[in-house]
């Protein structure tokens, strides 16, 4: 009679709070995965570190990458002109398949954290410029997962400033 609730009632309450969150923020050279901690109702949700990965790759300059001789050939069908010029040799999209690795490489990391049936939904936050390769790149079964997607850079934000955006 008093202001006790019955414990049916209390546990649909916490099963309805307790879904198992991921929340995911990442850009190109940065992934983060926090667990949302949400199981007490009288303590704010928090941010639990599950994983951080910081990839150097990302952060390299394509000169780093490749030499600046190699695969250089004469403009001028085999003979070196006067000036000396040299072509490129053939033209690869070294930057962009470069970017796609990486991407892919950030997904799969996603995709064996959220997997697993011990993960209910997931919130995601990708950097604008990987935010739609990064979904395509996801399991179907890990897409489904996702309940919020925000197209931001937020791996530089404190745990507090990330939640607000969920």
């Amino acid at each position: 009679m008093g202001l006790t609730a019955s414990p049916a009632r209390s546990i649909q309450y916490r099963n309805k709070t307790m879904k198992n969150t991921l929340v995911v923020v990442t850009d190109l050279g940065c992934f983060k995965a926090f667990r949302l901690e949400n199981h007490h109702p009288n303590r704010a949700p928090h941010l639990e570190l599950v994983e951080e990965f910081n990839n150097a790759d990302a952060h390299d300059k394509l000169v780093d990458k490749v030499t600046d001789q190699s695969g250089r050939f004469p403009r001028n069908a085999g003979t070196v002109n006067a000036t000396g010029t040299m072509s490129d040799g053939e033209r690869h999209n070294i930057e962009l398949e470069s970017r796609k690795r990486l991407v892919r490489q950030l997904a799969q990391r996603f995709n064996a954290l959220a997997r697993g049936p011990e993960v209910e939904r997931c919130f995601l936050a990708a950097s604008r410029e990987i935010n739609h390769q990064f979904l395509e790149e996801l399991e179907p079964q890990v897409r489904a997962k996702i309940e919020k997607s925000i197209p931001a850079d937020l791996t530089k934000l404190e745990r507090v400033e990330i939640l607000r955006h969920f």
